[in-house]
């Protein structure tokens, strides 16, 4: 009976960290156009932050897809080595954010097609998304398999 919450977490730490990958794009390139001379207001934000949600639709797919593999070798991980839940599942979700981006610029030859990861800086924010969404996942899991490892 426990294992029909795995599925409900899954999509819960994908969803969030759609949503804060989402959200830190928008501000990364809000501010780059404010540093430009660009007139950027509150309404603004919240204008394109709906629409952003509303067209992210296979980003987060794409999150879904990428979580499920990076939890699975992470579960198979787990079997073998007795690893804190939270602490492997927040590296999963790090390194799975990490290598998606990066495969996805090497997909398009070259191209960053993410303008937020252009710079380190929000390369690095993307990739702690991922570690939040992992250690989340992890969290979740830990309230319902409280005496297994």
């Amino acid at each position: 009976m426990k294992f029909l919450y795995l599925p409900i977490f899954y999509v819960i730490s994908s969803f969030l960290t759609a949503s804060l990958i989402i959200l830190i794009n928008l501000s990364t390139n809000l501010i780059w156009l404010a540093s430009q001379g660009f007139n950027v207001s509150i309404k603004m934000f919240f204008e394109l932050l709906l629409k952003d949600i509303s067209n992210g639709f296979l980003f987060l797919v794409i999150i879904l897809i990428t979580f499920f593999l990076a939890f699975l070798i992470t579960a198979i991980v787990r079997y073998f080595f007795p690893i804190k839940r939270t602490l492997s599942y927040s590296i999963s979700g790090f390194v799975s954010v990490f290598v998606m981006l990066k495969l996805t610029t090497l997909v398009f030859t070259g191209a960053i097609l993410i303008a937020g990861m252009r710079s380190f800086l929000g390369l690095f924010l993307f990739c702690v998304s991922g570690l939040l969404g992992g250690y989340l996942h992890g969290l979740l899991l830990n309230k319902v398999f409280k005496n297994e490892n």
